[in-house]
């Protein structure tokens, strides 16, 4: 039994000395960094841990970063006011996606876009934190009118604080017609929803970025990292992920 703990013990040790860098951000950018990572291993030999999700998550772990990524310019500030060993004058913006609207599929109350949101009684749930903060009112606010704020506000029917927390409410409460959010994470969940684009005149963009840790022991191991996440390899896989 001795033998079987020690054993179990040296492979635990061994498999996180085998992790020379330690990466913290939120869960919207976290698949494509997650295969950006494993590429990145495959080519390099180095393993790079991707930590997702909200922040509160590992906001105490934060201190042994060697990276930082966000998933927008907004969330990278917060980032920046809150964590000391973040290095503000590193931040880099590497990829956008656009704002989404996603259905149940097959589309059944055949919503179009964000008038229909807006006009027809529908059940809407948004995220009012994170990297979207804003972004039903920029959105909605495009069609430039104080009523149609008012009508697609008395459709929501939950507003969540962060995207995972929209995502387990959309999983969980199929009475919900619509979710307004960004396109990834429709091409994520492709058996629970239909991906509807808004209307070319009302979507918004938000970011992913990165920025250094002024603690880490490894920043030329992160700078050549983050070389890699603006690569052609990261970039394809980043489009497969709906970004560009």
């Amino acid at each position: 039994m001795l033998k079987v703990f020690i054993l179990s013990f040296a492979i635990s040790i061994s498999a996180q000395a085998q992790v020379s860098l330690q990466v913290f951000g939120p869960g919207g950018p976290a698949p494509a960094m997650k295969a950006c990572a494993a590429a990145y291993e495959k080519e390099k030999g180095v393993k790079v841990q991707i930590n997702a999700g909200p922040f509160e998550k590992w906001s105490e772990q934060a201190p042994t970063a060697d990276l930082f990524y966000s998933g927008s310019e907004n969330m990278m500030d917060g980032f920046a006011e809150k964590i000391p060993n973040l290095d503000a004058a590193t931040i880099q913006t590497h990829y956008l996606r656009p704002s989404a609207i996603l259905v149940r599929p097959k589309n059944p109350k055949k919503i179009k876009g964000i008038k229909d949101l807006v006009n027809q009684p529908l059940k809407v749930i948004v995220v009012n934190g994170a990297g979207q903060v804003g972004m039903w009112e920029d959105i909605v606010g495009g069609l430039k009118s104080a009523d149609a704020l008012n009508k697609f506000r008395a459709n929501i029917v939950f507003a969540a604080k962060n995207t995972g927390e929209a995502e387990k409410k959309w999983n969980e409460d199929p009475s919900i017609d619509a979710w307004l959010v960004f396109n990834i994470w429709g091409t994520r969940n492709p058996e629970s929803a239909q991906i509807i684009a808004t209307e070319k005149n009302l979507t918004i963009y938000r970011s992913m970025g990165t920025a250094l840790s002024k603690s880490s022991q490894q920043k030329d191991q992160a700078t050549e990292f983050v070389n890699f996440v603006k690569s052609k390899t990261c970039r394809k896989l980043f489009e497969k992920e709906g970004w560009f």
